[in-house]
């Protein structure tokens, strides 16, 4: 199923009452397509002069993206809940999914039999759903290791950018040859857009089935050339 926002709010209120003695107040709620997350808790931080941040403007956002069996949607609202809870009554955790978190989160699967997470482990049918289907042009760094991997690097369309980039790797000295590329195969519309210089791992033969039809680009001193 997807979740409408209706579903949401029934199960926000059903949840609040069941779970966290009907606190939390009522937030607006908002539908996603995004394809980096199942759903996300949303606020407006403002940071005091004595290091205290204060969280407020909450809001609710479930991803709609691709179907999930409604035990997942559930699991991902009052997994959000977890994190409201925590903003709104201004506690303080040792990281996003920290021991404060991570003790809610044990309560409620023991008391009510539920399944929450802090990763989705979905099946790679539906990872594969949350990828970006649209076209968009990226320039594409493959950096061929002398260990005999490959990596690649999705870089900003920034032309400094790319050139600091090409030219810090290329005299790595695991590094035997590093290639640019131009290309919009929605392929890469998986990797994040960074300029920091690690690769991420990549099957050699996959990387060149999606590089059919890239064009090839090469640095010449501060430009960027298109062949």
């Amino acid at each position: 199923m997807k979740a409408t926002i209706s579903f949401i709010k029934q199960k926000f209120e059903e949840f609040n009452r069941q779970m966290f003695g009907g606190k939390l107040p009522d937030l607006p709620v908002e539908l996603s397509d995004a394809s980096r997350f199942l759903g996300m808790c949303v606020s407006k931080v403002t940071r005091h002069p004595d290091g205290r941040e204060v969280h407020s403007d909450f809001r609710l956002r479930i991803n709609t993206r691709i179907d999930f069996p409604q035990e997942v949607i559930e699991d991902t609202i009052i997994h959000e809940m977890i994190h409201y809870f925590i903003l709104y009554n201004g506690l303080k955790d040792t990281s996003a999914h920290g021991a404060i978190f991570m003790a809610i989160m044990n309560s409620i699967n023991a008391t009510y039999g539920r399944h929450l997470t802090v990763k989705f482990s979905g099946t790679a049918e539906q990872h594969e759903q949350f990828v970006d289907t649209r076209r968009r042009w990226h320039i594409i760094a493959v950096v061929h290791f002398r260990s005999g991997k490959t990596g690649i690097k999705v870089l900003p369309r920034v032309v400094p950018k790319v050139i600091d980039y090409y030219n810090h790797v290329r005299r790595a000295a695991e590094v035997q040859e590093i290639e640019l590329f131009l290309h919009n195969d929605p392929f890469f519309n998986r990797y994040p857009t960074s300029a920091s210089y690690r690769a991420h791992d990549i099957d050699a033969q996959i990387l060149a089935e999606h590089l059919t039809g890239a064009h090839r680009l090469s640095v010449d001193g501060s430009r960027l050339i298109q062949h």
